[in-house]
């Protein structure tokens, strides 16, 4: 009897922490694709700037790790890194090149839900680079569904909707469109082609992670900020076309965030007729492009913290799971909200690919041999550790929930 009160709450912070987990997971990831595709609608060839934004939030949040306090000084120190810097910039180099190459692969008709599912097929090639560089080794079953993924992935990029065409009555985006040199066909095959790039390039960023950690230890904060603070400088050449960004994006449609109460001057006035009142309400207005970007790199964070949070609950394949269904969730919401255009083609094709994923998840590993088992075991824990802490932000941070230890679901965006 005596236990009661005290079963009663664990149970009850169990249920609040579960709580906090999926909202942020859904409600923070989701949102985060929300505002992506708000700001995407009107700027589609924003991609750059979207990238520097997110970079240059995540180097702002995560610098605290890296700073050291002595006790009885007030000069703060910086943190020895472990692993060296060289080593780094081959990673930075590569998740600033996949990172980049998502994001403005939305700018070339490229529909968001093609995006979320297209991304989603970074577990076959991942499967590919493993078993033809890291000498791994795959069950009839995950093969199984790395070809229903393949399968879905070709289903739903042939069938993709024509995205519907934007009337705007800026001057950002009428100079945008005039600046377009080639038809939508040949940028959205172009699209392709970058993603496709993009996921090759992230499968070795994976692999060439997996050794990081394996060396040095899994030091993913550290990895989370040099990765992202390293990669500002390599935006300098594509200054004029941040500042260009950042123009359209100050001249797009208020937003009215609340509306103050102030003190009515009028009431101070010495002519009888003015009209009178205690106070008036002044709206305060953003710039509504700018906006949802502060959404997009905000939620991106909370969405970071939610992954985070679920790895060090559950397993990975648990995790798997639940971030299938949130892309499931993304996808729907992207459909619904913005009308963003289907086909019989898109859904059974997205099907595939998220029903593949599940597949993967659960299907039977490999047998080893017991010469091997504890090599496999020492490399299994060093990828879950991987997926623990990095399957998290950017990058989207898309995420190495795909099996694979890489960069951030969060930030690898959607």
């Amino acid at each position: 009897m005596s236990n009661r009160p005290l079963l009663g709450a664990l149970a009850e912070s169990a249920a609040g922490e579960w709580a906090a987990i999926i909202s942020l997971v859904f409600g923070g990831c989701c949102s985060n694709v929300w505002a992506l595709e708000a700001v995407l609608k009107n700027y589609p060839s924003s991609g750059t700037f979207l990238t520097f934004a997110q970079f240059a939030y995540v180097a702002v949040q995560t610098i605290s790790s890296q700073i050291v306090w002595k006790k009885g000084s007030c000069v703060p120190r910086w943190r020895r890194n472990v692993v060296p810097i060289k080593r780094w910039m081959v990673q930075v180099v590569l998740f600033f090149a996949v990172s980049l190459m998502n994001n403005y692969a939305l700018g070339l008709k490229i529909p968001v839900t093609v995006h979320i599912i297209f991304r989603s097929g970074g577990l076959c090639v991942s499967m590919l680079t493993g078993y033809f560089i890291g000498r791994k080794r795959y069950s009839a079953g995950q093969i199984f569904a790395g070809v229903v993924i393949t399968v879905g992935i070709v289903l739903a990029t042939m069938s993709a909707p024509k995205p519907p065409r934007r009337v705007s009555t800026t001057t950002a985006a009428a100079a945008e469109a005039e600046e377009e040199y080639l038809s939508e066909s040949v940028q959205y095959v172009a699209g392709i082609g970058l993603l496709s790039l993009a996921l090759f390039l992230s499968a070795w960023l994976g692999l060439w992670q997996e050794s990081t950690y394996r060396q040095y230890g899994n030091q993913w904060r550290e990895a989370l900020f040099y990765n992202h603070f390293l990669s500002l400088p390599f935006f300098l050449p594509m200054y004029a076309s941040l500042s260009r960004t950042f123009s359209a994006y100050m001249s797009s449609p208020p937003v009215t965030l609340l509306a103050v109460p102030t003190p009515d001057m009028a009431l101070f006035s010495p002519v009888d007729d003015a009209k009178r009142e205690l106070i008036k309400w002044r709206e305060l207005a953003v710039p509504g492009a700018l906006f949802a970007l502060a959404v997009n790199v905000v939620t991106q964070g909370l969405c970071i913290r939610g992954v985070n949070r679920l790895t060090s609950r559950v397993s990975s394949t648990t995790v798997n799971l639940i971030l299938t269904v949130r892309k499931a969730v993304s996808l729907a919401l992207s459909l619904w909200f913005y009308g963003s255009g289907w086909s019989w083609g898109l859904i059974v094709g997205g099907t595939m690919v998220l029903g593949g994923t599940m597949v993967y998840t659960m299907a039977a590993p490999p047998r080893v041999e017991p010469s091997k088992k504890k090599e496999k075991d020492a490399i299994e824990l060093d990828n879950r550790g991987d997926e623990s802490d990095t399957s998290s932000i950017s990058t989207a941070l898309n995420v190495r929930t795909n099996g694979v230890a890489s960069v951030p679901d969060a930030l690898r965006q959607r």
